[in-house]
């Protein structure tokens, strides 16, 4: 089953009197319960195609569908919902809220849906992440490596359609990157979660279903 579908995607940005192409006349499917990798040179288009698909950005031109449903030109209120309710995003740089304790990093979304969230639901999945017992603390007590695990479960808290991760190891060093991302990848199938992953290590792509590359606004191939 086709989960996202993207229809001759264009995405261009003008500075002054120039405009940049990037995403050019894309054509691509995500299934369902997929791990796909998107890699590429910085420029390529990569991040600019998790942001359309994931509704933080708008096409120029071209269709996006979420289970066959077209959601290209929702207003930003239906937008918010809709990331709310079907998407979880995990950052490179975290983005939890320095004023909250970790807890409350991780049930913030859903309580703009005025949805209750269990405490032992939260201690569960964060407890399968290594982190229970720091949901009491706030950012600034935590690793780099325990921070990203937060927004893990933070972005899967919800049991989203699909987690879409940009860079989410890149302020990681080596060995915390691969712990994260193994937590990641097992995390993802244990939610039966589809995952949309944007990265430049060639590490990573042996954990994914389908491995696109993208150069210049283009997919140019696939593994």
């Amino acid at each position: 089953m086709n989960l996202i579908e993207l229809k001759n995607a264009v995405k261009e940005y003008t500075t002054g009197d120039i405009t940049v192409r990037a995403l050019n006349e894309l054509n691509l499917t995500v299934k369902q319960g997929e791990i796909i990798v998107i890699l590429g040179e910085s420029g390529s288009g990569k991040s600019t195609l998790l942001n359309v698909m994931g509704g933080l950005d708008v096409l120029t031109t071209g269709e996006i569908l979420l289970e066959g449903k077209p959601y290209t030109n929702f207003k930003d209120t239906e937008m918010s919902k809709l990331r709310r309710q079907k998407f979880g995003f995990i950052f490179q740089s975290y983005n939890l809220l320095p004023l909250l304790t970790i807890y409350e990093n991780i049930i913030a979304p859903c309580l703009l849906d005025r949805k209750h969230i269990q405490r032992k639901d939260v201690e569960a999945l964060s407890e399968n992440l290594g982190i229970k017992e720091q949901l009491d603390k706030f950012p600034n007590q935590l690793s780099g490596g325990q921070q990203q695990r937060a927004s893990i479960v933070r972005a899967l808290i919800n049991h989203p359609k699909v987690i879409f991760a940009d860079e989410p190891t890149g302020n990681l060093d080596k060995d915390t990157g691969e712990q994260v991302m193994t937590c990641l990848i097992d995390a993802v199938k244990r939610e039966s979660a589809t995952l949309v992953m944007v990265t430049h290590n060639e590490k990573f792509a042996s954990c994914a279903d389908r491995v696109i590359r993208m150069e210049n606004g283009k997919e140019i191939g696939q593994i």
